[in-house]
């Protein structure tokens, strides 16, 4: 991806905060009981790896290896050496519609050993504990916290969106779209930003022997591609993706200067209140935003996608109806409101402003006048 030409990339390099060493994380050695829990709490469904290995196996066996598994994960964390076997993805493409011999027609499903899952949960549980014990992520990213949930994050707009009703105002929102997001990151941005949350050298040199390295096949019926080395990304399928993911991005929400953002991992929406005469001054404001957060995408390898991006302007019906045309534009590309959107499952209406997705009903409806 290249920036544009009036973007310079070096600009604002990241620079990490540092901690002493006895701020810093680092991974410490499991008990067999831990692994045993953590085994016994994966679903028995789960598709195994290329070792061909079922979870049920191991739960039938897991008193007997248990300490091996036990020793091998803590050999692994205690000398930041993630075993290389762990490290090769079988992917099964699923089809979706259309031709199926048209890659983009096809979901490609990512199937990692067990083994190397039971491991990255021990270690996943290790490391977000010590983020959510020493606030390591910004409070506007809700995913992978204790508490927090989507509902967190809908929530808040929500609130958001009331408020300003209650003030008379409108209140646009920026759903932006991230093109392969997981498959974009850059592993040395990540590290970096791994230093900036606190982990040690150890947990750092750890992570890089996981992120690296990484081989995949692609396996149709019982024919197997040739191996590729994936040289970008967090491991889809993975147990700690997610989690880097929101490591990745945990800056973000600090480059928009007039705008609230709220982030669920790779989801992240801008909002802005605004009354009627102001409206020409939030038009710029959320475009100046909308720029400092293209620039910030340049700086660590993401790409937006302006296509995917939707705007919405919510309020009551009285309100919108004096609002003239409001113009967004992102890469070029004008961004025109529309009436509804899907937010991490929820339907944002400007009319009804929160309904229910048919497909998920485990949300009720508010009607908002």
């Amino acid at each position: 991806m290249a920036a544009d030409e009036n973007y310079d990339l070096n600009e604002n390099p990241f620079k990490p905060r540092h901690y002493l060493p006895s701020e810093q994380f680092s991974f410490t050695a499991v008990e067999r009981e831990e692994v045993e829990s953590i085994v016994m709490s994966m679903a028995p469904n789960k598709a195994p790896g290329n070792d061909k290995v079922p979870i049920h196996v191991i739960k039938t066996c897991l008193t007997v290896i248990s300490p091996t598994i036990t020793s091998i994960i803590n050999a692994s964390l205690l000398t930041s050496s993630f075993p290389s076997v762990w490290k090769n993805a079988e992917v099964v493409p699923i089809h979706k519609s259309g031709d199926h011999e048209i890659a983009n027609n096809n979901r490609p499903i990512s199937l990692l050993p067990v083994l190397s899952k039971i491991c990255e949960r021990a270690a996943y549980n290790q490391f977000s504990t010590y983020l959510l014990l020493n606030d390591r992520l910004s409070s506007k990213q809700s995913g992978n916290k204790h508490l927090h949930s989507t509902e967190t994050s809908v929530i808040q707009t929500t609130d958001m969106i009331l408020n300003a009703i209650d003030k008379k105002q409108l209140t646009a929102i920026v759903l932006l779209d991230m093109s392969k997001a997981f498959d974009s990151i850059d592993t040395t941005t990540l590290i970096t930003k791994l230093e900036d949350v606190g982990a040690s050298c150890q947990a750092i040199q750890w992570f890089q022997s996981y992120l690296t390295s990484r081989y995949q096949v692609v396996r149709i019926q019982t024919t197997l591609s040739e191996p590729l080395e994936v040289k970008s990304g967090v491991p889809q399928g993975s147990i700690l993706g997610p989690l880097l993911f929101s490591i990745y991005v945990n800056d973000l929400p600090s480059v928009p200067q007039q705008c609230s953002p709220y982030s669920y991992v790779d989801d992240t929406k801008l909002l802005m209140s605004f009354s009627l005469q102001h409206q020409q001054r939030a038009v710029s404001e959320i475009n100046q935003d909308l720029l400092r957060i293209r620039n910030w995408c340049f700086d660590n390898k993401l790409l937006l996608n302006p296509g995917k991006t939707k705007a919405m302007i919510c309020g009551s019906r009285q309100m919108r109806a004096k609002l003239p045309n409001f113009r967004l534009s992102l890469l070029g590309k004008e961004i025109i409101p529309v009436t509804s959107a899907k937010d991490l499952g929820v339907i944002l209406d400007s009319e009804q402003q929160l309904g229910n997705d048919p497909s998920n009903s485990e949300w009720p409806q508010f009607g908002i006048p």
